[in-house]
């Protein structure tokens, strides 16, 4: 973990405020997103999101969610994401180049070789798409050996081992 007043922390946070703050090469933006900091209430974080569209004869129609949650056990399945995609790309031979832009979806301050991937998440899926073309001709146990025995193990579920496949096929 890093010191969240060492110096290469503060960078990595200035420029990520400026990727999300900055120009964006999307024209029409249909959503804001606002984090605040609230000293009080420490690791637990609340969001509200009010989701509006258009319904039944064109009428508006709003949703809205609270959320409630530690930011710890937030991110207990993105560690478990990181480390199956490094498993299998460390068994593809992946560069660790592409192991970061393969897996900057996942980091809120993507290091490394994920540094510049573009912040929005549709362009960090293409990223990954791209990556696990590159290495899917490459040596390394079977994908499928490997996804089936994530699943026996109970790492993934089989709809997960499914949309894996999918991706592959891709």
């Amino acid at each position: 973990m890093l010191n969240l007043t060492s110096k290469k922390t503060v960078d990595a946070k200035m420029r990520v405020k400026s990727d999300i703050f900055g120009p964006w090469s999307e024209t029409q933006l249909d959503h804001q997103v606002k984090v605040m900091y609230t000293p009080y209430i420490g690791d637990e974080k609340r969001d509200v999101v009010e989701y509006t569209s258009l319904g039944f004869l064109g009428c508006a129609h709003t949703m809205m969610t609270y959320t409630r949650c530690m930011d710890s056990v937030l991110c207990v399945p993105l560690m478990i994401d990181v480390t199956i995609w490094c498993d299998y790309l460390a068994r593809k031979d992946a560069s660790p180049t592409q192991v970061g832009r393969a897996t900057a979806y996942l980091f809120k301050v993507p290091e490394g070789g994920a540094k510049g991937v573009d912040p929005g998440f549709h362009k960090q899926m293409n990223e990954l798409e791209e990556v696990l073309q590159s290495v899917s001709g490459a040596e390394g146990g079977s994908d499928n050996d490997v996804i089936e025995k994530g699943v026996q193990e109970g790492i993934i579920t089989k709809e997960q081992a499914d949309s894996l496949r999918a991706l592959m096929k891709k």
